[in-house]
């Protein structure tokens, strides 16, 4: 394992990769910092060098990359498409519920975080099974299952065995755009590849593609920042 650098007072972590044949500087989306990427028999020092290079570019990357965020008492969310007040109450039971306009989060202040998001992955497991099922059942296709991830490089995935996943950061978006990223997943169960009769079923399925697309592109680090 390779320590990490320090350029000019920021600390970056040196990844050492056996396909790779250029060297890339990039911020993790999943940690908010500074990564970069070198071939595995790379100098450490040229690596160095070329975050020095980079440092400008570097630095302004980091101004537009959203500080980590945790879920906390008195938050406002949209979880498919519906707007709640996370509402800590230390004293009940159940986990985390919707009570009229709020979301009820119950115990220790210190697990908030993870039952918020467990909710959320439980809302948009739940949505999207029946969603996709029902576009497949439109396409004369099946899905054998479907899962909910916490990726940072795709929103969903398509197996060739009908096997869907999708980034549980869509709950967090408005319902159009988890509809689309399904619509498209599901899409490609007749069509594996992104060809002119990919996009066909996909516009044929109603899904509101150039605005989900948009969407996503403005609010990518938004949804990327909750942890």
């Amino acid at each position: 394992m390779v320590r990490p650098i320090t350029v000019f007072g920021i600390d970056v972590e040196v990844i050492r990769k056996t396909g790779a044949r250029t060297v890339k500087l990039k911020i993790d989306r999943k940690t908010g910092r500074p990564q970069v990427i070198i071939p595995f028999l790379y100098p450490v020092f040229m690596a160095q060098k070329f975050v020095e290079s980079h440092f400008v570019w570097l630095q302004a990357q980091l101004k537009l990359t959203p500080p980590k965020t945790c879920f906390s008492d008195g938050m406002t969310l949209c979880i498919l498409g519906r707007t709640l007040c996370i509402k800590h109450e230390e004293n009940r039971r159940g986990g985390a519920f919707i009570e009229g306009d709020c979301l009820i989060v119950t115990g220790n202040a210190e697990h908030l975080h993870r039952r918020v998001k467990d909710f959320i992955k439980k809302q948009v497991a739940d949505y999207a099974v029946v969603k996709a099922k029902d576009t497949a059942r439109l396409l004369n296709k099946s899905v054998t299952r479907v899962t909910i991830k916490d990726t940072v490089s795709r929103w969903g995935s398509c197996t060739s065995e009908g096997h869907l996943a999708f980034c549980w950061r869509l709950g967090l978006a408005p319902l159009y755009v988890l509809d689309y990223v399904i619509i498209h997943e599901a899409a490609h169960l007749a069509e594996m590849n992104h060809s002119r009769a990919f996009w066909k079923k996909v516009a044929e399925l109603n899904a509101d593609t150039r605005r989900a697309k948009k969407w996503l592109n403005d609010h990518a680090a938004e949804l990327h920042s909750f942890l």
